[in-house]
């Protein structure tokens, strides 16, 4: 599996997980080293010394007289927590049982008595005991210790240790990442204002000195943003004063030629100069107006209604409702320009579907014109682009209409796309904000994409894929 697939995507989430990695091979290197260098060597000398003690403690009960050995081994049990037992009283139901100390304590004896000692376990009274046959002149003699003798609990301690290691890991793992993370986060949503045509507040100059470096000039950039946008505006203005002034003398010059000037020449020339016009007014429309507008709940399916009003050739049912939190001016001044821009594309019907179901509603525009090539589907966006260059304003638009609509759409945080539709043409969709909740008031959703003269099936299928409709 690639590195690039297991890295998290955010920057936080990598400059954590570094951090953790770091920081928790150190603390592994750490207790390893406190382990092997302290730990164990204290170990071996108490397994050690335990070991010799049960050998010393069992040769000496068989050479002692028959009967001192009871009193001796009452003082073993009681005094050192050592019992022990001769070959004809082995303990009874002893199980192999896994125990760090005990593992070392037959690996000391093993060393101590020359053969291999492996220590089994059994419950008495509810207590574990942990024993081992030993060799003695008079035979084998069984010699065990409670487990509280021992009084440690490694497993415990290690699981305590871990906790708190990991804990103390994750919070100042998770305050240094924050701490790097967060600045460029907050320049990260403001550039993505600034994308958006908003003006976002300036960043605090606070912090590291590169990252208030960075974020100082953020704000001189933005500031600069604003002032050419402005200026822009003005100049857009301007130029519109200056040029519609004679474009206004013109027109009342071809209203005073005289009479026996042919009348096709006094169309053209009116016609050219509604043309200008018109032009100049989408010019200046992409430098104004184009910011994010107030978003408020509003009917989608009735503002299409609106939108569609009595234009011919038009194919769209609405039904139901579908309440979302638009910017209902920018969506009516987008949703007219695509459906324009099929009409004068398409000569046949234009059909206009809405699938409302989900969290982000789409508006499509379906059409059976000639198509956009896929490689010229993001071109068509940028200003006064035609996909028929000739320029001619019977045979397209002026080329700043989508323009128009992609800045208002990116400002109001939609989105426009075209996809060919099967059978020909071509399928504009319009994809609205996300909802942060699932709206409660729609009503009539399980038809909610169709036109006049669909069937419910067919419905429902447009709204899983749009380009499929025929």
């Amino acid at each position: 599996m690639p590195l690039r697939t297991v890295l998290p995507r955010s920057l936080f989430g990598r400059v954590l997980l570094t951090l953790l990695l770091a920081f928790g091979s150190f603390a592994v290197i750490t207790v390893a080293s406190v382990v092997y260098y302290a730990l164990f060597p204290v170990v071996q000398r108490s397994t050690a010394d335990l070991a010799a003690f049960m050998e010393l403690s069992a040769r000496t009960m068989v050479q002692l007289p028959a009967d001192m050995r009871e009193d001796y081994r009452e003082k073993l049990l009681g005094e050192y927590q050592l019992w022990l037992r001769i070959q004809d009283n082995p303990p009874e139901h002893l199980r192999p049982y896994f125990f760090p100390y005990v593992t070392r304590l037959s690996q000391a004896l093993t060393e101590r008595i020359g053969r291999e000692v492996r220590m089994q376990s059994n419950v008495i009274d509810g207590k574990r005991w942990f024993w081992a046959a030993l060799d003695t002149p008079s035979g084998p003699v069984w010699a065990g210790f409670p487990r509280d003798r021992i009084n440690t609990k490694p497993l415990e301690g290690l699981l305590v240790i871990s906790t708190l290691a990991l804990l103390l890991l994750v919070l100042t793992a998770s305050i240094l990442a924050r701490r790097v993370t967060l600045p460029l986060t907050r320049l990260s949503l403001a550039a993505e204002a600034v994308a958006k045509g908003r003006s976002p507040e300036p960043l605090p100059e606070t912090g590291a000195r590169e990252l208030a470096s960075l974020a100082r000039q953020f704000n001189e950039i933005s500031q600069q943003v604003r002032e050419l946008l402005a200026d822009r505006t003005v100049l857009l203005a301007g130029i519109s004063h200056d040029l519609r002034t004679p474009l206004t003398r013109l027109r009342l010059a071809v209203e005073m030629l005289p009479a026996k000037t042919d009348d096709s020449l006094r169309q053209r020339m009116a016609r050219d100069i509604d043309e200008m016009n018109a032009q100049i007014s989408q010019a200046v429309e992409v430098g104004r107006t184009l910011g994010a507008g107030e978003r408020r709940r509003t009917d989608v399916i009735a503002l299409v209604t609106e939108v569609v009003g009595d234009r011919p050739r038009i194919v769209w049912l609405p039904i139901g409702r579908c309440i979302r939190s638009v910017n209902a001016l920018a969506l009516r001044r987008i949703l007219g320009n695509l459906i324009e821009n099929a009409l004068r594309y398409s000569h046949t019907t234009v059909e206009v579907r809405i699938d409302c179901k989900h969290r982000a509603a789409v508006v499509f525009v379906l059409d059976r014109g000639p198509g956009i090539p896929a490689e010229e589907r993001e071109a068509v966006f940028r200003p006064f682009y035609r996909l028929e260059h000739s320029r001619n304003r019977q045979t397209g638009g002026s080329g700043l209409g989508l323009a128009v609509a992609r800045q208002l759409a990116v400002s109001n945080d939609m989105e426009i796309h075209f996809s060919g539709r099967i059978g020909g043409g071509t399928v504009a969709s319009i994809r609205l904000p996300i909802q942060d909740d699932e709206p409660s008031d729609d009503a009539g959703l399980g038809e909610m994409l169709a036109g006049p003269g669909t069937a419910p099936g067919a419905a429902t299928r447009a709204s899983g894929n749009p380009t499929d409709s025929g």
